[in-house]
C-alpha cells in the first residue's frame, strides 16, 4: 500500500506517520515545504533510516506519483501565527484540496483521498453537543471572522459529495491533543502545559467549556477503518470515548503537576472560529464502518501530556547542565 501524506509537519501529520511506522507494511510518501522539518522528526521519533519513506518537498511533483491513499493534512496556520489573514482559510485549503481531487479525476479514481475536515462545520452555536440532525445556520448578511473557517469547510465537503463516484472521506476533527502540539499554538491546552512548564499563573476566564480531544491512536484507527471501507464517500465524526470540562482539566492538573491558575470574566473569544461551549459530538456514525474509540479525552490528556512535560523538563535539565 502507497500512502501520501500532505502537509508532513502538522500535529496530525506527525502522529500518523508515527503510528504507519510502527505499524508496517506500507511505503510513506511524505510531502512538506519543510522537508528538513520532517527529517528532523523522523530523528526524533528514531525512524530516520526507516525503509520505504520519501520525503518531497515539491508539490509540483505530487501528481507524478502513484498513490493508493492520499491523507491531507495541510491545515491553516493557529490564530497566532497567521496574524489574522483569514484569506489563507480559503486559498490553502482549495489549493491542496483541488490537487487531490485532480490526482483522483486524472491519475487513479481507485485511490482514497482522507480529508481531514473540523467540527466548524457545525457553525459557531455549540450551547450544546451537536448530532447528526444539527445544522449550521449562518448570518449570510453579517458574517465574521468566526464563520469563514466553517465555510471553507463545508465548502470542501460538498464539493467532496459532488463527486460521489470517488473514494472521499472527510474526517471533522473537534479537537486533538498528542506529544507533538506545538506549544506555542495558543490553545487552552496548550496554555495549561506552557504553565507548568514555565511555573507561571494561568490566566483563564471562567467559562467551564467542555471539548473532545482524540487521542492520536484513536484517530489512526480510523485511519486504517477508513482504508478498508471500500467504495464510500462519507463526512465522520470522530469523537473520543467520551469528552472533558474546562474544570476537570484544571483540577486534574493542579493535582498532578502543581498547576496555579486564576480565573477572570472575559469577553474576548479566543476561538478563531467563534465562543463553543460544548464543543463535540454524539454523532456515532462512524461506528458504521468499524470504528470503537479506547480512549477518553481525560486519557488523551493525561497520557500525552506525561510524554509532553516530561520531554520538556529533561531537556531544560540537561540545558542548566551544560
Amino acid at each position: 500500500m502507497r500512502v501520501v501524506i500532505l502537509g508532513a509537519t502538522s500535529h496530525i501529520a506527525k502522529g500518523l506517520i508515527d503510528r504507519f511506522l510502527q505499524r508496517g507494511g506500507q511505503q510513506l510518501c511524505l510531502f512538506s515545504r519543510s522537508p528538513d522539518n520532517v527529517r528532523q522528526f523522523l530523528e526524533s521519533i528514531g525512524q530516520v533510516q526507516a525503509e520505504g519513506v520519501t520525503i518531497c518537498g515539491d508539490y509540483r511533483d505530487f501528481s507524478d506519483g502513484c498513490y493508493d491513499v492520499i491523507i491531507n493534512s495541510i491545515g491553516v496556520e493557529t490564530r497566532n501565527s497567521h496574524n489574522c489573514d483569514f484569506t489563507r482559510y480559503f486559498t490553502v485549503t482549495e489549493e491542496f484540496d483541488n490537487l487531490s481531487i485532480n490526482y483522483l479525476k486524472n491519475h487513479n479514481p481507485n485511490a482514497l483521498y482522507i480529508s481531514f475536515s473540523s467540527g466548524a462545520v457545525y457553525g459557531r452555536g455549540f450551547s450544546e453537543p451537536v448530532d447528526e440532525f444539527s445544522r449550521n445556520c449562518l448570518p449570510v448578511n453579517q458574517l465574521q471572522p468566526e464563520d469563514y473557517y466553517g465555510i471553507v469547510r463545508i465548502h470542501a465537503e460538498a464539493k467532496h459529495r459532488a463527486h460521489p463516484d470517488l473514494r472521499i472521506i472527510d474526517l471533522r476533527i473537534f479537537s486533538y491533543f498528542s506529544r507533538y502540539i506545538n506549544l506555542t499554538d495558543g490553545y487552552f491546552i496548550t496554555d495549561v502545559m506552557e504553565a507548568i512548564l514555565n511555573d507561571t499563573l494561568l490566566i483563564t476566564d471562567s467559562n467551564n467549556i467542555v471539548r473532545d480531544y482524540l487521542h492520536p491512536d484513536d484517530l489512526f484507527s480510523m485511519i486504517v477503518r477508513c482504508i478498508q471501507a471500500g467504495r464510500i464517500n462519507q463526512a465522520f465524526d470522530v469523537s473520543s470515548i467520551s469528552p472533558v470540562s474546562k474544570r476537570e482539566i484544571l483540577e486534574y492538573f493542579t493535582s498532578e503537576y502543581g498547576l496555579r491558575y486564576e480565573s477572570r470574566r472575559s469577553s474576548f473569544n479566543a476561538s478563531a472560529t467563534g465562543a463553543k461551549t460544548n464543543y463535540y459530538s454524539t454523532c456515532k456514525q462512524a461506528t458504521r464502518i468499524g470504528y470503537m474509540p479506547r480512549h477518553s479525552s481525560m486519557d488523551s490528556l493525561k497520557l500525552e501530556s506525561e510524554l509532553i512535560l516530561s520531554r520538556c523538563q529533561h531537556s531544560r535539565k540537561e540545558l542548566v547542565q551544560i
